[in-house]
């Protein structure tokens, strides 16, 4: 499967047409979702968010949870504690209400979540092994002599297709222009919050049966505890502040 964070790639066309017509949070999130069911297992399974009834059964209700947590709990103090090059780009939107715009447009963010999880799943058809496009595409299913070791053609387009997708966010993102907005300056606390709650997830994970030797499940756990981290951090400073 190509890397999670670069799915979103496929769906940024979207943005050229008229805003009232998608939910930007929805197309992304929804490009994310199908993945989330490895982070929720930490481990590389998924049984029901790639299947065409798990789609609305488990994608959809999760890349709503998911759309109220990162606009809610996750985002503002996630932006602000970027670097400063990126707050001048994305600041703009902590003034956003999720919420108010949901109840006004919820027709409009599960359609886009729909696209979204859609696309995920059309991207993964090429570069799973049992991918529609795989099966029925047989240069995909052939490998290919790389230094006398046979790669899987599937296996490069997905890499390939990862670094494509993260280079085209990656100059979207710095294409965004820059507000004349005040912006933060990065807490030590946040990042270091961050880092502990990971670390203390992770090993938690090896404590309840991670295998050392399992690097897929150690890369998704990785990634998993990083995400529950990035929710627990503001709850985390919240609390103690208060």
């Amino acid at each position: 499967m190509p890397f999670t964070f670069s799915h979103p790639a496929i769906i940024l066309p979207f943005n050229y047409l008229p805003k009232k017509w998608f939910s930007l949070t929805g197309l992304i999130i929804g490009s994310l979702t199908p993945d989330f069911e490895y982070f929720i297992r930490m481990k590389v399974q998924s049984n029901y968010s790639h299947t065409f009834y798990g789609i609305f059964w488990f994608d959809l209700p999760l890349a709503i949870l998911l759309s109220f947590t990162f606009h809610t709990i996750v985002r503002n103090d996630l932006y602000k504690n970027l670097p400063k090059n990126i707050q001048q780009r994305i600041l703009v939107y902590t003034n956003f209400s999720w919420n108010t715009y949901f109840s006004g447009n919820w027709i409009v963010v599960i359609t886009s979540i729909l696209i979204g999880i859609v696309s995920h799943i059309f991207w993964d058809s090429f570069t799973h092994d049992s991918g529609y496009f795989v099966n029925h595409i047989s240069l995909l299913g052939r490998s290919i002599l790389v230094y006398g070791k046979e790669i899987p053609v599937l296996k490069i387009a997905q890499h390939l297709s990862t670094l494509i997708g993260a280079i085209i966010i990656s100059y979207t993102i710095l294409k965004l222009p820059k507000n004349n907005i005040k912006t933060y300056i990065v807490t030590k606390t946040y990042w270091i919050s961050i880092l502990i709650f990971t670390v203390i997830i992770i090993i938690l994970r090896f404590l309840t049966g991670l295998n050392y030797n399992a690097y897929g499940h150690i890369i998704v756990s990785l990634i998993s505890a990083f995400l529950i981290s990035l929710i627990l951090t503001p709850i985390f400073i919240k609390a103690k502040t208060n």
